[in-house]
């Protein structure tokens, strides 16, 4: 019996053990291995196997086990071998590891240099491939072209093995040529031509001067804006229902070209038919009204409008009003394409300012930029005032950027003002040499610097030193001398001028004391000492200017300027405008006694884009205070870099003829009275890197004391020239041309400085 019960039992076993493996073909496990590793020890792939020995093992279980592992991005294969054992299977997971990246190669790439690319390049090293960060990368590499308007590049990738073993991991890049833009299509335009609209957007067909204008160059953020360009148009011009579908763009074959096609839904022309105000009426519907772009009976303008718009916000915004909600609400007549506009108003709390907050500043004073403010904390919100201290900051120039934020403060009735800055180097050192036709070869070197110690102080220490001139200068500016509306400043020099026919030789200083009024304009009184004299006569100099060649010049001054600039180091809106009185007189020491007035305005106006005109106006007026004759030394010349850029330097002016033994020469003895203007346009050749060209035209002269100023005596010249607001501080090198070339006068002058532009 017992024998029986022991044979059932065995049965029973191995009954249910066969039943198991008929069940997903599982079996024993008897062992399981691990072949083919080698970074990775064999511990660790066990360690992330469900299966084991002693357990069941079925083909799904297996299968799971291949996928955990590969998911640990260390495998490129994983096989399995099934080997019956004693007391169940052999399982044997073979693994095939991913080597190891040792080193990124790039090749092919011309147009973006390998740095760039290796930058965005996101793939380990020393680690197995990744495909999500090798997939991030190439979309990173695509990118980069894209901005240089290569959209049709091929990147290809292969891993290598060098003879030591490594793998190096390259991306071939395959650069084709820029696609471009063939044509730009309208479809559905009735009312303006192909050609107006071609105008108005931004994306265009490549022309001659595409390496100028950037014509040509396929750009998805244009086409989009373009779409927005053209509603626009349209909108300001009564079509108030237009609609302009997203582009077609079409490649060609050859990848070589794009063709663009706008689809316009134009719609009817409305005109504006009723005007009205709703909500918080400030003042009365009547005035707001009146003071409106958009008036009855105009074709319907959306610039209009939203410059209306603007207006509404500013005028409420100048009462503290800062978060009024203005929006207008269009009613369309269909029968008559009439539109009834009503602005609806909710003008909110008026609003104080809580706090000013100041950041970006880590050289300049919190308090250099506070006493540029035109509103304070506590005070009622003015966006004017608000606007101004903005213009005001960005006119110090020392800060690349000012930005203002207005949060909501703690009330409701309060917001934070909070001021971003963004500095600049306000501070140059340079030393330079160059060359240029009047005065050979010049040397140079300055210390400058605007806002010493974040105070907001201006000085500098410089020498030049050429052929016709010898300069060393120091000047030293507090603008608001002890954080006061007055202003200090301070100089010193030594100066050697080398006229044609005499040197000019001079040392001495300066002391001023001004004042702010209003908002620009200032107003200066100074003390000026000069021990001048001059030297090494040409024998052509008349006597009567020999006589008197020397002395101490004395003098008090009184300046008025005004400034209105957007920026004081290099403006491209505003105008400068200054008057200056100077009398030296016997009754301070003077030895040279007379009266001297001049006055100098300078202009600045964008034109399109980048493109800026600039015009410098000065005139002059001196006149003896005895009887003695005005010194060469303090007479008027022209010519030269800052004045006529066609003529030597000093040359311009009343001439008299000299006999001498080879005969008569010309002896410029300068004027009592002078006029000149400089007329620019200058634009940005590459603005990154701070080069800019110029065209010019000049005219001037200088008058004797028997003549009278005669515009048809102006000396006219022209030419051009390149700017670089470099490392070293700003350089100059223009070519001027003469007008109506006077014998002994050059056709063309070279001329190269460094320092200020103007």
């Amino acid at each position: 019996m017992e024998k029986l019960r022991i044979f059932l039992a065995c049965l029973f076993i191995f009954g249910f053990s066969f039943s198991l493996q008929g069940q997903g073909g599982g079996r024993f496990v008897q062992d399981v291995r691990v072949r083919g590793e080698q970074r990775i020890p064999a511990t660790s792939i066990l360690s992330q196997i469900k299966t084991k020995p002693g357990l069941i093992a079925t083909r799904e279980s297996l299968d799971e086990d291949i996928r955990r592992l590969f998911s640990l991005g260390q495998f490129r294969d994983i096989q399995v071998d099934e080997e019956a054992g004693p007391h169940g299977l052999i399982i044997t997971f073979i693994v095939s590891e991913k080597p190891v990246i040792n080193k990124i190669i790039i090749e092919g790439n011309h147009k973006v240099k390998e740095n760039t690319i290796r930058e965005a390049i996101t793939l380990p090293l020393y680690q197995p491939l990744n495909e999500k960060k090798l997939s991030e990368s190439i979309e990173a590499i695509r990118k980069i072209y894209d901005k240089k308007n290569f959209y049709l590049i091929d990147i290809d990738h292969d891993l290598r093995t060098t003879q030591a073993g490594d793998h190096e991991f390259v991306f071939q890049i395959h650069e084709r040529a820029p696609a471009q833009i063939r044509e730009v299509q309208f479809v559905g335009n009735a009312v303006f031509s192909d050609d107006e609209l071609r105008g108005i957007v931004k994306t265009k067909k490549k022309a001659m001067f595409s390496f100028l204008t950037g014509s040509g160059k396929f750009k998805e953020e244009d086409l989009k804006q373009d779409v927005l360009r053209l509603t626009f148009h349209y909108l300001k011009n009564g079509y108030l229902k237009v609609m302009v579908d997203e582009p077609q763009i079409f490649l060609t074959k050859d990848k070589r070209y794009f063709f663009v096609t706008f689809h316009v839904h134009e719609g009817d022309r409305y005109r504006i038919n009723k005007l009205d105000m709703a909500g918080d009426i400030l003042t009365t519907k009547e005035q707001l009204l009146k003071d409106l772009l958009t008036k009855p009976g105009q074709i319907y303008n959306r610039e209009f409008i939203e410059k209306d718009m603007q207006s509404l916000t500013k005028l409420y915004g100048n009462q503290g009003y800062a978060f009024v909600h203005i929006q207008p609400q269009t009613e369309t007549n269909e029968a008559d394409k009439t539109a009834d506009i009503t602005y609806q108003i909710e003008k909110g709390n008026r609003i104080y300012i809580e706090t000013i907050n100041i950041s970006g500043n880590t050289v300049t004073r919190d308090k250099v930029i506070r006493r540029e403010m035109r509103i304070m904390e506590g005070d009622v919100y003015n966006e004017t005032e608000v606007e101004k201290s903005r213009e005001r900051l960005m006119a110090l120039g020392y800060f690349k950027d000012v930005n203002f934020a207005t949060p909501r403060g703690n009330r409701d009735d309060t917001l934070k003002l909070n001021i971003t800055v963004d500095e600049k180097p306000t501070g140059s050192f340079s030393v330079g040499a160059g060359f240029s036709t009047t005065e050979d070869f010049i040397l140079s070197g300055s210390i400058s610097k605007q806002n010493f110690f974040g105070r907001g102080w201006n000085g500098e220490v410089s020498a030049e030193l050429s052929h016709l001139r010898q300069q060393f200068l120091f000047n030293m500016t507090d603008p608001y001398f002890f954080d006061t509306q007055w202003i200090l400043g301070m100089s010193a020099f030594k100066t050697v001028f080398r006229f044609e026919n005499f040197d000019r030789d001079s040392y001495g200083g300066s002391f001023s004391v001004g004042h702010r009024f209003f908002d620009n304009a200032s107003m200066s009184m100074g003390y000026e000492a000069e021990q001048v004299s001059a030297l090494d006569f040409s024998s052509i100099v008349p006597v009567r200017f020999t006589q008197n060649s020397g002395g101490l010049t004395s003098l008090v001054n009184l300046t008025i300027n005004r400034d209105t600039r957007d920026n004081r180091v290099y403006a491209t809106k505003g105008m400068f405008n200054s008057a200056k009185l100077e009398v030296s007189d016997h009754h301070i020491g003077a030895d040279n006694n007379f009266f001297r007035a001049t006055g100098k305005t300078q202009f600045y106006q964008p034109i399109i884009k980048k493109l800026v005109f600039k015009t410098y106006g000065r005139v002059g007026y001196i006149k003896s205070l005895d009887d003695t004759l005005i010194p060469l030394f303090e007479r008027f010349f022209l010519g030269g870099v800052n004045t006529l850029r066609g003529y030597y330097p000093q040359s311009i002016g009343p001439q008299e003829p000299v006999v001498t033994s080879t005969g008569t020469q010309n002896f410029v003895y300068g004027g009592n009275k002078m006029i000149v203007f400089n007329n620019e346009l200058e634009f940005p050749i590459f603005d990154p890197a701070g080069l800019r060209a110029v065209a010019f035209f000049d005219a001037g002269n200088t008058f004797a004391e028997e003549e009278d100023i005669a515009l048809q005596d102006l000396r006219l010249d022209y030419g051009f020239g390149v700017r670089w607001i470099s490392p070293l501080g700003p350089l100059r090198f223009e070519w001027g041309f003469p007008i109506q070339r006077q014998p002994g006068e050059q056709k063309t002058v070279f001329n190269f400085t460094i320092g200020q532009f103007f």
